[in-house]
């Protein structure tokens, strides 16, 4: 638990001298300390500086001081505040026992009168933070000590100092977080009510409540979806299901589920004021008013945790808006989600230790065979199983080839998560990521046939995310483990290349192979914003280490050579896409264009020079120099959050392919800026990979969507 100091660190705060590390996190580093009588302390030093800034340094301090009046009812107090030169420090109680997000995957989910234990005292720590004013906005099960005298709650009121004093965003961790946040709403006490019950859903079933996937799916969940609460025993499950709500009215207090948990009655009235009262059980999602019989605004609402009403419809707060205000082409009204996040800003900076992610993603390998001399243009039969179907075959002979015609679908029943082609059996593939834990192989031929089938095997691999791709000219999955790690294994065998990458101590969000020095190396981000280089063969880092300053999550990488130099281009939730070079590890160019999320990046060679494309939240497509990270012209055409791209080649230009929460893929000409053609349907809804490749001659695109299809075009020869 304790590590020695580094070479650098301080070895004094004020009145406290440090003895040991005892972890890092988005927020900052965490020391264990000694006072002046000698109790032990945890000192948290933040990573933000407040140099030449005295009123954010009196914010910062005012916030935190807010803090230290929670009563210390299962909470590990807030003791001090200082700053120490232009760097911020925040003082507690050491609670020696370890967090319950570590202690459940350890261990395993809790149960009886210890699953119990963690929902009472949580719920008891929320209602004297709540009590004192504050409000948590990160609440989650890294967040939560167990010590021998029981569970604490920590990190009180430091998202909000650091928020308002010194980001400027919203902060918190996404898988976590209630719908009116991702929404772009300031945080409330009921938004550290939904957080709480998806934290003792983890603590009961060993995962949240939304699942563990890509963010954008995760925060898709949250403002639509009902929440996973299989496992959870009842009446906890029940009165979880309510804290879940939508709309944040509709959740009881944090005083009030203490109330129902300590079985002091089963009943709670409070009132309930306002236009949006909260619906009756029999109220449908879509009712504009409440039903007959509800009680009218101002009234008093009854409910136990027995007779609990639905999680109820998608978020409904305000409708999504674009920079000017209106809402724009394809939004729904108010009251639907819009496609696609609907948020009026979402910053998301992710702090402490990181959720963990692990669904069980299957891998689906597409081998496009045309049969034997017979290109994607020519006749082709029809797949006779139900999971695929083709486009009618062309005319022989005729050589016009209209552009984006489908020629074939699969259909996988999950989220497929990432696209990639390869060779796979000595054939081009088409290798997808979904949501069923199983990798399989079809052949579109005569009929789709089954060539494979690969399931993680358990032990670490449980509940492993899955990414795709290529490692020395081959396919490649790529394992995401709960604890970091990242397990790369070829496609045809399912047997690992090397031992496990342990070098992240969060979720890995996204990963790319690249040649360094003759050798493939993979590029990953994690969660907490860190950035790593790796040999995926000897399972250890290599060469220097970009020197990231952490704390927003990475959503995409990107590489490519320049100038004979090996880099990579980094997507976060910082807004920026960052160059860095692989050789040196120093960070080159930064974009700035997006001034939201950004999700999705790809490089290519535009008028002989490298140029970085990036697509995120705010639904364009951007271009910009790699060099000197200045916009040179962007793409609008998407109705909702642009999540993937990919570059080719389509009659000698270079194209870019780009899928959106919209449903659509658009084709752009990265030159003249034109779309090709009309957007593409994802039979799915929302896009969440393409990828682009060539194949005698023609080139095609494949695309994953949210429905769980695969769905393939041809988009025409691929030289003029």
């Amino acid at each position: 638990m304790f590590r020695p100091l580094r070479a650098g660190e301080p070895n004094r705060l004020g009145d406290y001298r440090i003895i040991a590390g005892l972890g890092e996190g988005g927020q900052g580093v965490v020391y264990l300390g000694e006072g002046t009588s000698g109790e032990q302390v945890a000192i948290k030093v933040l990573h933000a500086r407040l140099a030449g800034d005295s009123e954010a340094r009196e914010r910062f301090l005012r916030e935190v001081d807010a803090a230290m009046r929670v009563a210390a009812f299962c909470t590990a107090r807030v003791l001090d505040v200082a700053v120490d030169g232009d760097r911020p420090y925040i003082v507690s109680e050491f609670v020696n026992g370890p967090s319950l997000e570590d202690s459940v995957r350890e261990h395993g989910p809790r149960s009886g009168g210890a699953l119990d234990r963690i929902a009472v005292s949580t719920a008891t720590a929320l209602a004297a933070i709540h009590r004192a004013g504050v409000v948590h906005r990160d609440l989650k099960p890294s967040n939560v000590l167990l010590g021998s005298d029981g569970p604490r709650v920590i990190d009180f009121g430091i998202a909000r100092a650091i928020d308002m004093t010194l980001t400027g965003g919203s902060v918190g961790t996404p898988t976590y977080m209630a719908p009116e946040v991702i929404a772009g709403e300031p945080a409330q006490p009921a938004s550290d009510v939904f957080s709480w019950a998806v934290t003792v859903g983890f603590a009961a079933t060993g995962r949240p409540s939304f699942g563990r996937d890509t963010v954008p799916a995760v925060m898709y969940r949250i403002l639509n979806a009902p929440p996973d609460l299989d496992g959870v025993p009842e009446p906890l499950r029940a009165l979880l299901a309510r804290c879940l709500a939508k709309a944040p009215q509709e959740r009881p207090t944090a005083a009030e589920a203490l109330h129902l948990l300590l079985g002091h009655d089963q009943t709670v009235t409070r009132p309930v004021t306002g236009p949006s009262a909260p619906h009756p059980a029999a109220a449908p999602p879509a009712a504009a008013a409440p039903p007959a019989g509800a009680p009218p605004t101002g009234a008093a609402q009854a409910w136990s945790p027995t007779a609990v009403t639905p999680a109820g419809p998608p978020y409904a707060g305000p409708p999504y808006t674009g920079p000017t205000g209106t809402p724009p082409p394809g939004t729904p009204p108010a009251g639907e989600a819009p496609p696609g996040v609907p948020r009026k800003r979402s910053k998301l900076v992710v702090v402490g230790a990181a959720a963990s992610v692990a669904v069980l993603v299957s891998v689906i390998v597409v081998a496009l065979r045309w049969g034997e001399g017979a290109s994607p243009t020519a006749s082709r039969p029809s797949a006779t199983a139900s999971t695929t179907s083709a486009a009618p075959p062309a005319t022989p002979g005729v050589t016009a080839r209209p552009y984006g015609r489908r020629f074939g679908r699969a259909t996988l029943g999950g989220e497929v998560n990432t696209v990639a082609v390869s060779t796979y059996d000595g054939q081009r593939a088409v290798l997808a990521g979904s949501t069923k834990g199983v990798a399989k192989v079809w052949r579109f031929d005569t009929r789709a046939s089954e060539l494979a089938k690969v399931q993680n095997s358990g032990g670490e691999e449980t509940g492993a995310a899955i990414d795709v791709g290529e490692v020395d000219g081959k396919a490649a999955t790529f394992r995401r483990l709960q604890n970091g790690g990242v397990v790369v294994s070829g496609a045809e065998g399912d047997e690992p290349v090397g031992p496990t990458y342990q070098g992240h101590q969060r979720i890995v969000y996204a990963l790319a192979p690249v040649q360094v020095a003759g050798k493939t190396v993979v590029v990953s981000g994690d969660e907490a914003g860190k950035i790593r280089v790796w040999d995926p063969k000897t399972g250890k880092d290599s060469g220097p280490q970009p020197k990231a300053a952490g704390g927003d999550p990475v959503f995409g990488v990107a590489t490519g050579t320049m100038d004979g130099h090996p880099f990579a281009v980094i997507a976060a939730a910082d807004d920026t896409a960052r160059v860095w070079d692989l050789e040196t590890g120093a960070m080159g160019a930064t974009f700035r264009g997006h001034g939201n999320d950004v999700f999705a990046v790809a490089t290519a060679v535009m008028d002989g020079g490298p140029v970085g494309i990036s697509g995120g939240a705010d639904r364009q497509v951007r271009v910009w120099d790699l060099r000197d990270g200045r916009e040179i012209t962007s793409f609008s055409g998407h109705t909702a959050e642009v999540a993937c791209l990919a570059v080719g080649r389509v009659k000698g230009r270079a194209v870019v392919a780009s899928g959106g929460f919209d449903g659509t893929i658009r084709v752009w000409d990265l030159r003249s800026g034109k779309q090709l053609g009309d957007p593409l349907k994802a039979p799915g809804g929302r896009v969440y990979s393409v990828a682009i490749a060539e194949d005698d001659g023609e080139t095609w695109l494949a695309a994953g969507d949210r429905g769980g299809n695969i769905t393939a075009w041809t988009l025409g020869p691929a030289s003029p």
